[in-house]
């Protein structure tokens, strides 16, 4: 329960995006989850670090729901935007951590935000709070991992965490063009190919996409590609969620499927957007698959409900 002098804080932290909400003004922001470094000095954070991608080091804190440098930076970042600092109130976090993590792995996460001022802190794993009161089978597709899950009445049916996610089409595609074109691209303009390919494909388009690249030489120049030769890269990912989903639906009772039929399958998370992702796991699973407006938010939207 949250307590009158508790100024409580959502904290979605995403492998490319953290997304805040303020209960108390009913807030949201969001910015990239990265942090420019340079000689070990911070010297940019979220949106402003990735203008430092090509000259300085660019890190993401989440990896595999795990972190592997300090969040503390990006928690004083979103709470400088929400304006944490000019509130009378005890700072307090509801944070949002993969359903796989362990108490060792918590307790680093809970070390890190308690250095960013926030005085406590609740946990919340993202099948509970994805969860509704019908039997449903849940696919979260995020940046670094995919979580499927079945439920009802509260009680989990299966659940499994794979490493097939948003990342991974990135790798993909970076590899690609090393291998086509003999050059490099950073993570940065990976994840914008992957998200500009989707889009393409979603309207129809072959559309062509321009990157820079840097060659064996270690100059820049611009490289170009179409939209359709990215799909086998966001093929080989989406076709993994889907076995994966597929595995995990053949677990449990014809009972269970037919209620899972009648409620379709929750598809969340950024990856959702992906083409191809929803149109797949409906053809294959022959179940109704149901994406919100805006999948990528559906984890702090549902948050709001546990004040």
């Amino acid at each position: 329960m949250m307590k009158m002098f508790d100024h409580w804080y959502a904290m979605d932290f995403g492998g490319t995006t953290c997304r805040f909400f303020d209960f108390v003004k009913e807030e949201t922001v969001s910015f990239p989850a990265c942090i420019a470094t340079k000689d070990d000095q911070i010297v940019a954070i979220g949106k402003e670090a990735l203008s430092h991608a090509y000259t300085d080091t660019i890190k993401y804190p989440f990896d595999h729901g795990q972190l592997y440098t300090s969040i503390t930076p990006l928690v004083k970042s979103g709470l400088e935007q929400l304006g944490a600092n000019h509130s009378l109130l005890h700072p307090s976090a509801l944070v949002v951590a993969p359903t796989d993590a362990t108490d060792d792995q918590l307790d680093v996460w809970q070390t890190q935000i308690l250095a960013a001022g926030i005085q406590k802190i609740s946990f919340l794993n993202v099948m509970d709070a994805l969860q509704t009161e019908e039997p449903t089978m849940i696919v979260h597709a995020g940046h670094t991992y995919t979580e499927i899950g079945i439920y009802a009445h509260q009680q989990q049916f299966t659940h499994q965490t794979i490493y097939f996610a948003g990342k991974q089409i990135e790798e993909a595609i970076m590899q690609d063009i090393q291998k086509k074109y003999g050059c490099f691209i950073t993570v940065e303009d990976a994840h914008a190919l992957k998200e500009a390919a989707s889009n393409a494909l979603w309207k129809g388009k072959n559309a062509r996409l321009r990157c820079n690249a840097k060659n064996a030489q270690g100059q820049y120049g611009l490289i170009e590609v179409r939209a359709l030769d990215l799909w086998p890269c966001m093929k080989g990912v989406i076709d993994q969620i889907m076995l994966w989903s597929k595995q995990c639906l053949e677990k449990v009772s014809v009972d269970l499927k037919e209620s899972i039929h009648e409620n379709g399958i929750l598809l969340s998370g950024g990856l959702a957007r992906c083409f191809g992702l929803r149109q797949t796991l409906e053809q294959a699973l022959n179940d109704p698959v149901i994406v919100t407006k805006t999948p990528e938010m559906d984890l702090l939207e549902n948050m709001k409900g546990w004040k």
